[in-house]
């Protein structure tokens, strides 16, 4: 079996994957004296994690403490060498309509990109929002993404032309 390369798409299906997420991120609420009820929901591109406060929560879910979970998840989940398969956090539950907006801004450089014909590197961007920009795009004619790096410098590029499997 061959190693899975860099920029490959997710496993479709990653059971493991979702009880690690799941596991981990019910320990770090725990450890920290959140009082929070973990709900996970995976889909073919991502594993949703929906964080629900419960009665006599006192820990603050602020957007820092979500992002750095988040950035932590992702490592436990998807250790170096493995197919990857983005952990997305969400406080209240899960969201399934994209922001308009990033829908347009992906539009836009998808255009620029076959346009020029040049490599774009668009940074900084949530991990969320890095995610609806590769959604948006994925079945764009002419154009492919993928991100590189890691933490707060993972940087999304939007590449003209279709990748062809090589």
């Amino acid at each position: 079996m061959s190693e899975p390369r860099e920029g490959a798409p997710p496993p479709a299906q990653a059971p493991e994957k979702v009880a690690a997420a799941q596991a981990f991120c019910q320990g770090l609420f725990e450890r920290l004296g959140a009082r929070v009820r973990v709900e996970v929901q995976e889909t073919a591109e991502a594993i949703g994690v929906a964080l629900r406060p419960e009665e006599g929560n006192a820990v603050e879910l602020s957007s820092a403490l979500v992002e750095a979970a988040q950035v932590l998840a992702n490592r436990v989940v998807n250790p170096s060498g493995e197919a990857r398969k983005w952990v997305n956090l969400e406080v209240g539950g899960f969201r399934d309509d994209a922001d308009p907006a990033v829908k347009a801004m992906a539009e836009r450089l998808a255009a620029a990109a076959r346009r020029s014909g040049q490599v774009l590197a668009i940074a900084p961007m949530s991990a969320r929002e890095r995610r609806q920009v590769h959604l948006a795009l994925q079945d764009a004619e002419g154009v492919s993404t993928h991100s590189e790096g890691e933490g707060l410098f993972r940087t999304l590029l939007v590449v003209p032309g279709k990748d062809s499997g090589s």
